[in-house]
């Protein structure tokens, strides 16, 4: 009976003890190591990035810019995007040079992922391209009237 009473006792202390949320066969409290390395600051928002000029839809022909489909259609630059006739890339990294902007590029193209350098300059209506990774060859296209 001594024996009974006893386990009795046990469980009520422990039903207690896990009511106080101090269950004894849970984990307790970890007390941080003050050695330990601090995660990584929140970074915030993202930056925009600095292409803004570039923004918009750029065709070889003013007369290209009302085409949707086919290959003789504007190409188009969003914050993160630069897309063209059979390719679609994301834009992973945009700097400030002293030609305009250089971008690079992960693209999708005819089933194959490839990575590109983009150096780009734009004035009000005129953008030129320039493909370091194409033994330099460039581009000049026109600004689309906003639709």
């Amino acid at each position: 009976m001594k024996v009974l009473l006893r386990l009795a006792a046990t469980a009520s202390l422990a039903a207690a003890v896990a009511a106080c949320g101090n269950d004894p066969m849970e984990p307790g409290p970890v007390t941080p190591d003050p050695e330990a390395p601090l995660p990584p600051a929140d970074p915030g928002p993202m930056e925009s990035t600095t292409h803004a000029e570039l923004l918009g839809d750029w065709a070889a022909s003013p007369a290209w810019c009302s085409n949707t489909t086919g290959a003789e259609r504007p190409i188009r630059i969003t914050l993160t995007r630069f897309e063209g006739y059979e390719n679609s890339c994301a834009i992973e990294r945009s700097r400030l040079i002293a030609e305009g902007h250089e971008l690079d590029l992960l693209c999708q193209a005819e089933g194959q992922e490839t990575r590109e350098t983009l150096r780009a300059s734009a004035t009000e209506d005129r953008l030129s391209l320039s493909y370091p990774d194409r033994d330099g060859a460039t581009v000049a296209l026109t600004r689309c009237p906003r639709g």
